[in-house]
């Protein structure tokens, strides 16, 4: 299967850069489509190098570039359509049995939070990312453990379904919102356990985790009640227009 991956970027020349080798190997692979958030670091320059670079005049959100790139990506028919972290943290080798699951389930997003996950990371991440999975479970009663891995992959019609609307939640918390619509789209969903190593300059902060809280409420206000049928509805009169 050829499918295409979405590289959202802000200011990564020095990862992209670092790691050159390794994405010049991917895009033989795969149809690479790195999107430069507003970078004023010369990430364009690398990226495209690597493969398609689609550039934002302004920083608009992780969210919003992995859209823009998703929907840039459909455009050329792929077998599959995912998104990762320009970083890495999440290397290559483990993608493949990520996307082999696209036979049975619409959408696989890896997680750090399956008995066989292994991850490295510093025990403020462990503890703020412990404390954000239990409110995103109690608030939106999503199942998926682990809603804020940067490595997830979807059929092209699931995609096409959950990226047709602009999102609400254009920052971090972008995740959840995709997780939500696939619940109310009634799309099925594996959880696939993997290695992650923290990579140095991550543009998560504390400030990051207040802002996805912000974001959440957001998303309970905006979605709360809506039952599957009602959104199918929604989706489908837009899709028409």
């Amino acid at each position: 299967m050829k499918g295409a991956i979405v590289v959202p970027c802000y200011n990564e020349f020095f990862r992209l850069h670092c790691n050159f080798v390794t994405w010049y190997k991917l895009k033989k692979q795969y149809e690479l489509i790195f999107v430069d958030d507003g970078s004023n670091d010369g990430t364009f320059r690398v990226a495209e190098r690597l493969g398609k670079c689609i550039r934002l005049d302004k920083n608009m959100g992780k969210g919003y570039a992995v859209r823009v790139g998703i929907l840039e990506a459909l455009k050329t028919d792929p077998d599959f359509v995912g998104f990762t972290d320009a970083d890495l943290s999440v290397s290559p080798d483990q993608w493949e049995k990520l996307i082999a699951k696209l036979k049975d389930f619409d959408i696989v997003t890896g997680s750090r939070s399956m008995p066989d996950s292994v991850v490295n990371r510093s025990p403020m991440r462990k503890l703020t990312g412990k404390v954000f999975s239990t409110i995103v479970h109690e608030v939106l009663q999503l199942q998926v453990h682990d809603t804020q891995c940067g490595l997830k992959f979807f059929r092209p019609e699931a995609a096409k379904l959950l990226f047709a609307e602009p999102l609400v939640a254009n920052r971090f918390a972008f995740d959840i919102e995709i997780l939500l619509r696939a619940k109310l789209l009634e799309l099925s969903i594996a959880e696939i356990g993997i290695i992650w190593q923290e990579q140095k300059g991550s543009h998560v902060k504390l400030s990051s985790v207040f802002e996805m809280l912000k974001s959440l409420i957001k998303l309970a206000s905006v979605y709360n009640g809506l039952s599957p049928l009602e959104y199918r509805k929604i989706i489908q009169a837009r899709r028409v227009m």
